[in-house]
């Protein structure tokens, strides 16, 4: 009866995470998060090597081989600030330019909270398993019907507000991971092994971007269409080992995960709609420098290129003039422009410190490369996931002998992009900064 009632808690609690993350924006490295797990982000998102908790999962499938029964829940604020400029035009718009209003504008809705959920269950002292929901990451932006005096040059365009001459202009996607993993240790505890079949769950949306249409392969699905969900499914397997009493190594592989077809939104989507989740793997060392000092560092590699709708560049839209000259080179086609988003490589140190009276105090730092080169600045008004320098800190308080609370805090420095608009003389600046806190906690049974 209490693995029934289990199984049942953790249907209920994923359903509601679903719903309870409609229009979350979640972009640290690039749309992922800097780390998963309270404890964790404190300390700039290592985990590699150094599982604290039954989000372990979620950087690595191994962190929970022989881990204690427990149950983590947390909840995050997070707070991205969005924004974009718009030079003044050099020269006259020609016929098939897309000419921008000059000038700044500020993405609404900035405040969002971010609940997630982890569960360990200890078989014995060598195995145990688990399962993780968590909010992978996601995007959002969602600029107001400004005035726009260029719409009324363009017969074509819906509306005379707007960005993109479509009233109010944004993307929304949200991404979840439910996470079932098995994990055991071996050689007497010194080696971990962990595998997780991954379901992932996105909710997408786009609105205000009709006047794209004569572009799109398929424009009665390109903008507008409402959200958009689809189910994938993925694999991931990790290791840890201890070369020494105070030296662990560890390391996670994830697939990339095949989704569903986005439909609706055929007509903007590469391919007709597809939209999966980049392959992701990493490398960790986490190094014990006294009883209660430890250090951490991790290395992590998500190749955006690997997904068409996220790595096409603008630029392929282009061998689609004059028109009909390549009809697989427009929006929703199977060589479609996407955001133009490079592979990065990001870079965790963290540092744990063990106190007295039940108190543990963690920074961290995450240094993520910018997935958004200047080519590319048009279509990532939309998404503008630009910053790479993440500071963290956090602290943790034994509550009972059986549970915790921890808190975690996560600032970004400001970081923007500029380049050119590839369908009218001007410049875009796309910016973006984040903030966030996050209170979790721990209970052990």
């Amino acid at each position: 009866m209490e693995g029934r009632s289990c199984r049942w808690s953790v249907v209920t609690l994923a359903a509601a995470i679903a719903c309870v993350l409609s229009g979350v924006a979640g972009a640290t490295n690039g749309y992922f998060k800097q780390g998963y797990g309270t404890q964790n982000k404190a300390m700039g998102g290592v985990g590699m090597a150094l599982s604290l908790d039954a989000y372990a999962p979620g950087t690595n499938a191994a962190g929970i081989a022989g881990m204690e029964s427990r149950v983590d829940a947390s909840l995050a604020y997070f707070r991205p600030e969005r924004s974009f400029d718009v030079s003044a035009l050099e020269s006259s718009p020609g016929e098939g330019s897309f000419p921008l209003p000059p000038g700044r504008v500020d993405s609404d809705r900035e405040d969002f909270f971010i609940p997630s959920f982890g569960l360990v269950r200890q078989i014995d002292a060598e195995r145990s398993w688990g399962i993780a929901v968590l909010a992978n990451g996601g995007l959002n932006t969602d600029y107001p019907a400004i005035t726009n005096p260029l719409c009324a040059q363009s017969p074509q365009a819906p509306a005379n507000t707007g960005v993109f001459c479509g009233g109010s202009a944004g993307f929304n996607l949200d991404q979840i991971l439910i996470i079932p993993t098995y994990a055991q240790r071996f050689a007497d505890g010194r080696l971990r092994l962990g595998l997780s079949p991954i379901v992932s769950y996105q909710r997408f949306k786009a609105k205000g971007i009709a006047a794209f249409g004569d572009f799109s392969q398929a424009p009665a699905h390109l903008s507008d269409r409402g959200t958009d969900t689809a189910f994938g499914y993925g694999i991931q397997f990790g290791f840890q080992a201890d070369l020494s009493p105070t030296v662990s190594v560890g390391a996670n592989y994830r697939s990339k995960i095949r989704s569903e077809d986005m439909n609706d939104y055929r007509g903007l989507l590469v391919d007709g709609g597809s939209l999966d989740i980049p392959e992701t793997f990493g490398i960790g060392i986490a190094v014990e420098l006294s009883p209660r000092v430890t250090v951490a560092a991790d290395y992590e590699r998500i190749n955006y290129s690997g997904v068409d709708a996220i790595g096409n560049p603008f630029d392929n839209l282009l061998a689609s003039f004059p028109p009909d000259s390549d009809p697989e080179a427009r929006l929703g086609g199977g060589r479609g422009p996407g955001f133009g988003w490079r592979d990065i490589n990001i870079w965790k140190l963290g540092l744990q410190i063990e106190g007295g009276s039940g108190w543990t105090w963690r920074v961290g730092y995450n240094r993520g490369q910018n997935p958004v080169s200047p080519s590319e600045v048009l279509f990532n008004i939309l998404a503008p996931a630009v910053v790479k320098d993440h500071y963290t800190a956090g602290f943790s308080k034994v509550l009972t002998p059986q549970s915790d609370l921890h808190v975690a805090a996560m600032a970004t420095s400001s970081n923007s992009v500029r380049g050119p608009n590839p369908l009218a003389d001007q410049s875009i600046r796309i910016e973006m900064q984040q903030f966030a806190l996050e209170v979790g906690y721990s209970h052990r049974f």
